[in-house]
């Protein structure tokens, strides 16, 4: 129990008060992180509870088995097998009564939440505030979990990989940030504004794919493109829907697309793989890889690879 206790306290910062938990009960822990995102399992066969100051990031947990009950500034939500829930408002401090539960938490930087909500980068906003603490529907409850089992199995795996895959792990930070929004009530959206529409231009669109095409193998998300227009990221959206019909992150994954198709003319084909050079262009999903790639060039990647 004590070693346990101590080292929760030192992973989380917590005030920690703990029951004896049975005999011969084992205390499990498991974290994986990859950039930003992380994720982590604990399972700890005993009742405990905690309180912490502010996390400064958004968590969401997903209850396996037991029960907890957490509470944030006088909010108080109860969960059990099965539940998913949002631990805090990031700003605020928060506690919490675990019941021989076990836990599955992912952790997403409040900033980059915001960022892919619409705020622009280095632009001070409001901090980002919870309207529920639960799904807004079973259905959105379910796709969190698809989506953060499909982030570990397919995403997280790349992790301990040569280089990392850098842009694979940006990607779902990104995917798993947008599923936030999405699934919880939040105020996070920026309110629309005169400017945005104003500046949606083809002079924004041109800045936007010149800062893309400069450094595509960066970690680009909509603000940065913004940031670099001179423009809010509202701004942006606006500005490739009227002038391409299509939008940033789109084009963006186009031209990555389009190294990728380079590397593979050029690749090894005893050496490298098409996983490989996709995951190293940021696409982490080998069947929409090979989809998007067999329409720009009329044959899948393998083949590519292949006859290089």
């Amino acid at each position: 129990m004590d070693v346990a206790r101590d080292w929760l306290k030192a992973a989380y910062g917590t005030s920690l008060r703990m029951r004896t938990p049975p005999p011969l009960a084992a205390f499990r822990y498991s974290r994986t992180t990859a950039g930003s995102l992380s994720l982590s399992t604990l399972a700890l066969p005993t009742e405990y509870s905690y309180a912490t100051d502010p996390l400064g990031a958004v968590a969401i947990t997903h209850v396996l088995g037991g029960r907890m009950v957490r509470e944030c500034r006088g909010d108080v939500t109860e969960a059990g097998p099965g539940d998913v829930l949002a631990i805090s408002q990031p700003h605020l401090p928060y506690a919490g009564r675990v019941f021989s539960a076990e836990l599955r938490a992912v952790t997403v930087p409040l900033a980059l939440v915001q960022e892919v909500a619409g705020h622009p980068a280095g632009q001070k906003a409001r901090a980002l505030r919870f309207t529920r603490f639960t799904p807004v529907s079973p259905a959105m409850a379910d796709h969190w979990k698809r989506t953060v089992d499909y982030v570990e199995q397919s995403v997280l795996a790349l992790a301990p990989t040569p280089g990392g895959a850098p842009l694979v792990a940006d990607a779902a930070a990104r995917l798993l940030a947008a599923t936030v929004l999405a699934a919880f009530g939040t105020d996070a959206r920026p309110e629309p504004v005169l400017a945005d529409t104003r500046d949606a231009t083809s002079e924004t669109v041109r800045r936007v794919v010149a800062f893309i095409e400069s450094q595509p193998e960066a970690e680009i998300g909509l603000a940065d493109m913004a940031a670099a227009a001179g423009v809010t990221p509202r701004a942006v959206q606006y500005a490739f829907r009227r002038h391409t019909g299509t939008t940033p992150t789109a084009h963006l994954r186009r031209v990555r697309l389009a190294h990728a198709h380079d590397d593979l003319v050029a690749a090894d084909p005893a050496r490298d793989t098409v996983t490989a050079i996709a995951a190293r262009w940021g696409f982490h999903h080998q069947g929409r890889f090979a989809a998007a790639y067999r329409e720009a060039y009329g044959v899948p990647p393998r083949c590519t690879l292949a006859g290089s």
